[in-house]
């Protein structure tokens, strides 16, 4: 993937791909906005410094970051806001549920959950036993006065800091989980979908899970817009059409309990 040039006086196209920071096996994505980027998600609260150091590979000044827009509040998508927020003076976009869970300081489980499947829960207990530091947990944050919450699908909010798209209530993953879908079909859709650790039977949904029906009417609200290309925060792109033939393959009775 590539920086897309930004020109304040002339629209934004979007026929060139997103900017893309691969942060471990997490994806952060920069689209160009009014008077810099929106950013997509942070990851670990670890990765603060090669985040930064990405942004300098690609040329990218932090001061260029003017919105982060935050999928969901998980630790591998809200690490870094204290050290981002800090530094950087940028407006968030969040779901309204959000607010409380980013204040917790760890991945919600009063909602249930579980992995996609019992190979993926062996996979993830053998990271959990060797590493130690993962351990579903971030340093809470505070939403601020400035942010912005989102309680329900948006066709505008976008379109006034000059991105050509909307945003979508997506929950499936977790109740806070929002997407964005572009005009052009670009979908950058957190962990309401992912193409990551497809040999071992995910089939296109993200690991752990909380509601599998939530997340398949989460996938048609995306198709129903004209969704073309899937851009996951873990995994790489791919066709929307993957969505539609994996609509349906597991329920939530299906969920290995991991809570």
């Amino acid at each position: 993937m590539t920086v897309l040039n930004y020109n304040s006086q002339s629209k934004i196209s979007f026929t060139k791909p997103p900017v893309k920071l691969p942060l471990g096996i997490s994806n952060i994505f920069l689209i160009p906005c009014e008077g810099g980027y929106l950013q997509i998600d942070t990851g670990y609260e670890s990765n603060y410094r090669g985040y930064k150091n990405l942004l300098s590979i690609v040329g990218v000044k932090l001061r260029e970051i003017r919105y982060l827009f935050l999928t969901h509040h998980h630790d591998d998508h809200a690490g870094f806001l204290n050290e981002l927020t800090n530094e950087a003076d940028l407006t968030i976009i969040a779901h309204e549920k959000a607010k409380s869970l980013l204040l917790s300081g760890m991945n919600d489980k009063t909602n249930g959950g579980g992995y996609i499947n019992p190979t993926i829960k062996i996979l993830a207990s053998i990271k959990m036993r060797f590493d130690p530091h993962w351990t579903l947990t971030f340093p809470p944050f505070n939403l601020r006065e400035k942010d912005i919450l989102i309680s329900a699908d948006d066709d505008q909010l976008l379109r006034k800091i000059g991105i050509e798209g909307r945003i979508l209530t997506t929950p499936g993953h977790c109740v806070d989980h929002l997407a964005i879908v572009l005009d052009n079909g670009d979908v950058f859709c957190g962990d309401a979908a992912s193409s990551f650790l497809l040999p071992f039977g995910t089939r296109y949904a993200t690991v752990f899970m909380t509601n599998m029906e939530d997340a398949y009417r989460s996938w048609q609200k995306m198709l129903d817009v004209r969704a073309q290309v899937i851009y996951p925060s873990h995994g790489k792109a791919f066709s929307a059409d993957k969505l539609k033939e994996n609509m349906g393959k597991y329920k939530t009775s299906d969920l290995v309990r991991f809570f």
